[in-house]
């Protein structure tokens, strides 16, 4: 079998999803949110799915986008929730808590501080320094000295004029047996509006001290989502860090492939994998793809093909998607439809699938050409980067005690 049919890469699910708006969530009782989205939001999965037919070149876990709007909902469904259920309607601060039975988590402290005069200060490693929230949101288990969720954000009607919602949540302490194996590991996600880089709005979600397991095979990784071209697309970007010897004790048969991809690709255990599409929002959901994988020495971005190779197979792009999935990959540029986002052709405010790919790996030290917005911390994705928070810069990705 080719080298690429062991390629553990991510892929489009072929569904739409959309960054957070305060305002969508369906219309429930308090309570009915809550068992809704710990019941039914955060179903998704990031462990191996490998299959056997022509999309297998990019598949393992086919939730990427499953998880970005899980991770949407999660933010909407609560603050929302908050609203329907009438905590903004006092004039002045409030501080409140209150013992529930969630469905998905169990028993929680559910604790409210809201419209506080002196808003909550807060570091990320989505921005730089600390952001203000007045409103904070968070459910603790009994048995925990932590919340298992913790969300600030600034107004709960709008991300206009403030500093977004940042939320940090352990998929560990939720009572699905799918998160028993994810260990320890936090994601924090922030998302608010941008008039500086591509688009409107973004959000985006980091972790770090994944388990690297079948339930969840990096260690540390960051995906950037941002609404562009007036709302008529989304751009998806990410960059996960994985190792070879922990692909080999997830997936053994593939031993001597995967070895031999290793030394292929310079010999280092460690290697990240990046991907870029542009979805139209409209059904049915047209999707352009572009990934790679390399071990990104130096500090430099992904090469066209697989850790720069010439093997046949060993470039995955362009991969075509649509709202029932994979469709097609190994497309050239001048063969994508004219109905699917180009690859080539960007404009104001969005970008090409070859640009959001070279937005890909980026930091501050990323040099990316005359006229191109520079890079944003939220859109920092570096091997340096993604490095660092393995050490010290990674604890900001933590509960904050407040």
């Amino acid at each position: 079998m080719k080298a690429k049919h062991f390629i553990y890469l991510l892929l489009f699910f072929g569904i739409s999803l959309q960054i957070s708006d305060f305002s969508k969530f369906q219309r429930l009782s308090f309570e009915e949110k809550l068992v809704s989205l710990t019941n039914d939001t955060l179903r998704f999965r990031l462990g191996v799915e490998q299959t056997f037919a022509d999309a297998n070149s990019w598949g393992f876990v086919r939730q990427s986008a499953t998880w970005a709007r899980g991770n949407s909902n999660l933010i909407d469904g609560i603050i929302q929730g908050t609203k329907d259920a009438g905590f903004f309607r006092s004039e002045g601060a409030s501080d409140q808590s209150f013992d529930v039975n969630l469905a998905g988590i169990g028993a929680v402290k559910l604790r409210l501080r809201l419209k506080q005069t002196t808003p909550f200060s807060v570091a990320s490693s989505a921005y730089n320094g600390n952001k203000t929230f007045k409103n904070l949101i968070e459910f603790t288990k009994p048995s925990k000295p932590t919340p298992s969720i913790q969300l600030f954000f600034d107004d709960p009607d709008t991300l206009n004029g403030n500093n977004g919602a940042l939320i940090y949540y352990k998929l560990s302490d939720f009572d699905n047996p799918q998160w028993k194996d994810v260990g320890n590991v936090i994601t924090e996600s922030y998302t608010a509006m941008d008039s500086v880089s591509y688009g409107t709005k973004f959000q985006t979600y980091t972790w770090r001290g994944g388990p690297e397991n079948a339930s969840w095979i990096s260690d540390i990784g960051r995906v950037i989502l941002t609404e562009v071209d007036e709302g008529r697309q989304l751009c998806f970007r990410s960059v996960i860090r994985i190792k070879f010897s922990k692909l080999i004790a997830i997936a053994p048969s593939q031993t001597t492939a995967l070895q031999n991809l290793r030394t292929a690709c310079g010999g280092a255990d460690q290697i990240y994998y990046g991907l870029a599409y542009m979805q139209n929002f409209s059904s049915p959901f047209l999707t352009t793809a572009k990934a790679s994988y390399s071990p990104l020495t130096g500090n430099i971005r992904f090469p066209e093909t697989i850790c720069g190779l010439s093997f046949s197979g060993a470039r995955l792009s362009f991969g075509l998607f649509d709202v029932n999935g994979f469709v097609r990959d190994g497309v050239p540029e001048s063969e994508i439809p004219p109905n699917y986002p180009s690859a080539t052709i960007g404009g104001v405010g969005f970008m090409s699938v070859n640009e959001a790919f070279a937005r890909t790996a980026i930091d501050a030290a990323t040099t990316l050409g005359a006229g191109k917005p520079a890079a944003q911390v939220y859109e920092y994705s570096s091997k340096n980067f993604l490095d660092g928070l393995a050490g010290a810069s990674g604890d900001v990705i933590n509960f904050k005690s407040l």
